[in-house]
């Protein structure tokens, strides 16, 4: 698979994520606060105010959390990848004699 294709499919599935497991946990800490289901913003006796007030606060936590989640998702991306190189690297003997790459420890 294609580094670009992996990294797609990584920074979607992390950012899908992390954008519903945060506006499931805003519902639960609304419900808890105030004491009933979160407002429905497209409900006619819902407020204007009161509606985008709870699209803006949902959407940026959904946001933030969306770029936390494609950030980790890269970096962990980057981490296999350097796993990955440095197991493929021929390793140089610890006790300083020609490994490999020929010379004391490869530095000729």
């Amino acid at each position: 698979m294609r580094e670009s294709t992996l990294w797609s499919l990584i920074s979607a599935g992390t950012a899908i994520a992390a954008g519903i497991a945060v506006r499931n946990g805003t519902r639960k800490v609304y419900e808890r606060k105030v004491g009933k289901a979160p407002l429905d913003p497209y409900e006619r006796d819902v407020r204007w105010r009161d509606a985008l007030v709870w699209g803006a606060a949902s959407g940026i936590l959904v946001g933030v959390a969306r770029v936390a989640g494609r950030r980790l998702g890269s970096e962990a991306l980057h981490r296999a990848q350097r796993r990955r190189r440095s197991r493929s690297l021929p390793r140089r003997p610890l006790d300083g004699t020609a490994g490999p790459l020929g010379g004391r420890g490869g530095r000729d």
